[in-house]
């Protein structure tokens, strides 16, 4: 399965980040002991999204828990995602009901950036234009990868015709592909027989 990835990273300086809420702090070290950058990490998986099989069958994956699991990806949420993997946050920060936004200047600029997604020929779009193309976005939900990605990461998974968009913090997204996301997001879209 061919992916393409878009990554966003910025200065640690530029990072307002919250103090870790759980038992641990996932910023570990890494290569030469040296903390990762902060940054979004964006996959584009190309595939035929009108036979999607229910993310929710594939036992590598389960729904954030959050208080209106059926709405429709707002952009107010996305923002609050966005901003929560710059801070590279753990799971239950994304769902804690009220919070504001700590990098708002930095989430606007990656809602502005343009991401590639493989048509023919390859076309750049914004975050913000998948969510106002009209009829874009077929099915939206957030999910977490349960064991194909370490340490559990957040991952948000937006389906349009043509692919699905992964999104997350740079380094667990990095992680995420090492470890085998693409075949796991391959599971996904069903196989025609015939």
């Amino acid at each position: 399965m061919r992916v393409l990835t878009t990554w966003m990273y910025f200065d640690s300086k530029q990072v307002i980040s919250e103090p870790p809420l759980g038992p641990r702090n996932r910023r570990r070290p890494r290569g030469r002991g040296e903390d990762p950058e902060p940054g979004v990490g964006i996959a584009w998986f190309g595939g035929d999204t009108t036979t999607l099989v229910e993310i929710e069958s594939v036992e590598l994956f389960r729904a954030l828990r959050t208080e209106l699991p059926d709405e429709p990806l707002s952009e107010q949420a996305l923002r609050s995602y966005l901003d929560l993997f710059l801070m590279d946050a753990e799971e239950f920060a994304f769902s804690r009901p009220e919070r504001s936004l700590k990098n708002a200047d930095l989430v606007n600029y990656l809602l502005g950036e343009p991401i590639v997604i493989e048509r023919s020929p390859p076309v750049h779009i914004t975050l913000t234009g998948l969510l106002n193309k009209t009829n874009l976005p077929v099915w939206i939900g957030t999910y977490m990868g349960w064991s194909v990605v370490p340490e559990h990461s957040p991952m948000l998974f937006i389906t349009i015709p043509g692919g699905i968009i992964v999104v997350s913090s740079a380094a667990q997204l990095a992680d995420a592909l090492g470890a085998g996301l693409s075949k796991s997001v391959k599971r996904l879209f069903k196989h025609n027989s015939g």
